[in-house]
């Protein structure tokens, strides 16, 4: 078949993935920061004087236009100073496309699925091959974190597009044949400095370049651009940390770490295993989950585990039976059917495991011919490009674990050790597994069959992982109890507009039962966040009267002139707040 009909079909299942629901629940927490901050106001209203300073006030109140200093000390104080590049994208996006759940998140489809064309150009030019290519955008159309965050209206989907923008101007720099490159030194320069202001923990792929490019070049005129472009980012970030929005961060850090590391020592700890104390046996745990859940073929694999011990029996029965192929290719017969025969008793004694050590094992090959070929290429003469990016996916593999479990044990708690904030590496990941499975088809060709049964195997696990974010149970990527139901803020504006007369007052609940307000007792006598999420809905001209009641938590109302109420809508505590 032809590759761009493969490639079409590939990003057909990849854009249904990502569509299917993405406005069937209403936006949480995160994604409502999203929406304030996009507009320059902080969550809680601290720089809306003109609807906390007022007993009555209006959506146009609520509306009135911020600087750009509200931009930056809005994500200061509610987002610890990241994700202003895409706030900025986001709130052009939202000027013309509107702010419906549907249309805020199509953005972080549009910036994944552009992430799978330059993934599929990237891959097809440096090792000059449609398998690997291919392989690598059908894992990350069917990788369960980049649908997850495609239904988020929030950075990270960008985040991964830019690291992989810069990762292929890294590698044409690195390219001897490559011309105008001080002006690809500039490109570079630019796409490292938003990737970090757009997440601090993007610094990861940079340093992936840092170190490739210690073992690969040694040319002295690609040295002055590199360190031009390391100091330029260097400068940004301490503009950004001194006087930009940044400036809060790691005292926002720091708060945020120590009420963590109290909930997770609590008898009764609000955010369960979210949260836990950083022991090494939950640690090696959670890691274990995070290795096996980075990349398509193994997501899932974990669950079926349950345990360190079967993963570690699953890498013994992956080399018994990498040991009974050698010695087959190599015509010792014998030997060959001696560890078939052990391979084949272990999956008949760990028979409900079986399809999980098939499954691993393919994962295992794939890593094993990554490491062969950076082993055996670290003299780094050509291929230098292919050699440069599949080292730098090796890093990026490893990187980010080895990073949030430093976290995990600095700060005392697991709250690091989650699917998100590894996140920056899975297209590097999908790239290291296509070439490894690719470099074992070249290795032996027999070998399409076992790998597209373990495909096959794999398919029950990312159904059920798939479907369970999409159910709104997913453990990794979205769990809420009970499941979200459509967005229930926009719903209250819309049959506000319909049933609202000149007259009435709209009455707002005043909320301060949040996880960390319940847990800490923290007390405030008006909170206006409902008045800001349900204003996000109304027209920005709207003359709607407006009060926030400082003694209803739930129940929103409209108060008729002769003092009847009218209940439009009853949040009940947590359960529609996302």
């Amino acid at each position: 078949m032809n590759s761009r009909i493969v490639l079409f079909i590939i990003l057909i299942l990849a854009t249904f993935l990502r569509v299917y629901k993405l406005d069937e629940r209403g936006p949480f927490t995160d994604e409502k920061f999203t929406l304030l901050n996009a507009n320059g106001f902080w969550v809680g209203a601290a720089n809306q004087e003109e609807i906390t300073s007022k007993t009555y006030f209006t959506p146009a109140d609520f509306w009135t236009s911020k600087g750009i200093n509200d931009y930056f000390e809005a994500i200061a104080h509610s987002d610890f100073g990241t994700h202003i590049i895409y706030n900025g994208v986001i709130h052009v996006w939202m000027t013309v496309f509107g702010n419906s759940d549907f249309a805020i998140r199509l953005l972080s489809v549009l910036f994944n699925l552009l992430m799978l064309f330059v993934v599929y150009r990237l891959v097809k030019r440096v090792f000059k091959s449609e398998v690997p290519a291919l392989i690598s955008v059908f894992l990350l159309a069917l990788e369960p974190l980049n649908i997850a965050q495609s239904h988020i209206a929030r950075s990270y989907t960008l985040s991964f597009l830019l690291v992989i923008l810069a990762t292929d101007i890294f590698l044409r720099l690195l390219d001897f044949r490559t011309k105008r490159k001080t002006l690809l030194f500039f490109l570079y320069a630019a796409l490292i400095g938003a990737s970090l202001l757009n997440h601090y923990l993007n610094f990861l792929v940079p340093l992936s370049h840092a170190i490739v490019f210690l073992f690969a070049r040694k040319d002295k005129k690609l040295w002055t651009g590199f360190i031009s472009a390391g100091v330029f980012s260097c400068v940004l970030m301490w503009w950004w940390f001194t006087s930009g929005g940044g400036h809060l961060s790691m005292s926002f850090l720091k708060d945020k770490n120590e009420k963590h590391l109290a909930m997770a020592q609590m008898k009764d700890n609000p955010l369960g295993s979210a949260i836990q104390l950083s022991s090494p046996e939950v640690v090696i745990k959670k890691t274990i989950s995070l290795f096996l859940d980075s990349n398509t073929l193994t997501n899932g694999i974990y669950q079926n585990f349950n345990g360190v011990k079967n993963m570690l029996i699953s890498l013994f029965f992956a080399l018994v039976l990498g040991f009974s192929f050698i010695f087959y290719e190599k015509n010792k017969k014998q030997v060959a059917f001696s560890f078939m025969f052990l391979a084949f008793s272990l999956l008949v004694y760990f028979n409900t495991l079986a399809f999980s050590f098939l499954i691993t094992s393919v994962f295992y090959y794939a890593l094993y011919f990554g490491f062969k070929y950076v082993i055996k290429n670290l003299n780094f003469k050509e291929p230098v490009i292919k050699t440069s990016l599949v080292f730098v996916c090796l890093l990026m593999l490893f990187l980010p674990i080895f990073f949030v479990i430093y976290d995990a044990f600095k700060n005392g708690h697991t709250t690091s050790l989650t699917h998100r904030y590894i996140g920056v590496a899975s297209p590097f990941v999908a790239i290291l597994i296509a070439f490894g499975l690719s470099e074992l088809l070249v290795a032996n060709k027999r070998a399409f069959v076992f790998i597209s049964i373990v495909f096959l195997l794999q398919i029950p696990n990312l159904v059920r992982v798939i479907g369970d974010f999409y159910k709104d149970r997913s453990n990794n990527y979205a769990f809420f109890v009970p499941e979200r139901i459509k967005n229930p803020y926009k719903r209250i504006a819309e049959n506000l507009e319909k049933v609202y007369a000149k007259g009435d007052t709209v009455l707002i609940p005043s909320f301060n039962g949040d996880v960390y307000s319940t847990t800490f007792g923290l007390k405030n006598t008006v909170t206006y966040t409902d008045a800001q999420y349900l204003n996000l809905y109304l027209p920005k001209d709207s003359k709607i009267i407006e009060r926030v009641d400082p003694s209803e938590p739930n129940k929103f109302f409209i108060k008729k002139e002769n003092g009847d109420k009218v209940l439009l809508a009853d949040l009940e505590g947590l359960k529609f707040r996302y």
